[in-house]
């Protein structure tokens, strides 16, 4: 199964749940996918939802899950690799409106760099990179420390330049 997870966020993420929606429809995803959809507009017609889960139905489900596809939230990002699972970040975009700064892409390229997650920059990567996950395993080692400072860094410019304004 895969478990596609897009948070929280208030906007939702109608691109990454419309994409994994069109890749099952197509029968470029062979295999079952739950997703939990949040507060995205966009509802899928292949894919079994959910709009929210518990902490606990949530580790269950990624415990279940052959690969996560989620967005760069660290959190979720966080549990899934650390359950040994592999996960396909789809970092948010700023200019699409789905996010108030680039902090995904951040989060994303480190974890990347780290080799803790694959990474769609854009949703057309996400075949090749399911196709990749059937091999990858997580490297091992701590990475939540360093990607939060990176991230806590960048807010904190982002604070600083809009206080100077």
């Amino acid at each position: 199964m895969i478990f596609l997870t897009v948070g929280n966020w208030h906007k939702g993420f109608d691109r990454l749940v419309r994409a994994v929606d069109e890749l099952k429809g197509r029968s470029v995803i062979g295999e079952d996918v739950l997703a939990q959809v949040g507060f995205s507009r966009y509802r899928p017609l292949h894919l079994q939802a959910m709009d929210f889960c518990s902490p606990a139905q949530f580790e269950e489900l990624v415990g279940k899950s052959r690969v996560v596809v989620t967005h760069a939230g660290i959190g979720t990002v966080g549990q899934a690799v650390s359950l040994g699972k592999p996960v396909i970040v789809v970092p948010r975009k700023v200019e699409l409106g789905e996010a108030g700064d680039n902090h995904q892409w951040t989060t994303a390229k480190q974890l990347e760099l780290e080799g803790k997650v694959l990474v769609a920059y854009e949703t057309s990567e996400l075949p090749q990179r399911l196709e990749q996950a059937a091999q990858f395993v997580p490297a091992a080692g701590e990475s939540g420390r360093r990607i939060i400072s990176l991230v806590e860094a960048f807010v904190a410019g982002v604070a600083e330049r809009k206080h100077r304004r």
